[in-house]
């Protein structure tokens, strides 16, 4: 069941799936259940992960969109007995705000600690790179003509 507050949404506790599992619960295809997600046909949401992120899909939105009839020790096996009413809350508190804000100011230091490192590393790169065209400029002969200037 989804209830919505506002502008936000509250699931059911273990009522969000992936793609795959919805593919399998409903019979369609993975891209069918994804043009249902493009088109907001099916409540989801988005989990973060390092490549990207996932969807998460709401399991009743999905049994409804398709029509589906659960049995009901599937429904007791997903959680979803009659009367259980765990919502899932995703609130952070001003404590947990500013052990966040710590840690992004940490990480910001160190960017920038990285970041001067790298300059100095970059500087003293280009000084070695303008010394070494300079001696090569000298070790070449100085009275050396051209192929070109054969004539003079």
């Amino acid at each position: 069941m989804v209830y919505k507050i506002g502008s936000l949404i509250f699931f059911m506790a273990g009522s969000l799936i992936t793609i795959q599992e919805a593919s399998g619960l409903s019979g369609k295809s993975i891209q069918t259940i994804r043009r249902a997600i493009k088109s907001n046909k099916v409540a989801y949401k988005k989990k973060k992960t390092p490549q990207g992120f996932n969807y998460m899909l709401n399991r009743e939105s999905v049994i409804q969109l398709y029509k589906l009839r659960i049995p009901k020790q599937d429904r007791k096996q997903a959680g979803l007995k009659k009367g259980k009413k765990d919502l899932v809350q995703e609130f952070a508190t001003v404590d947990d705000m500013k052990k966040v804000q710590g840690e992004i100011s940490n990480l910001l230091s160190e960017h920038e600690k990285a970041k001067q490192s790298f300059m100095r590393f970059m500087k003293t790169f280009q000084d070695r790179f303008v010394v070494m065209e300079n001696q090569l400029k000298l070790l070449e002969e100085p009275n050396k003509k051209k192929w070109y200037q054969f004539w003079k």
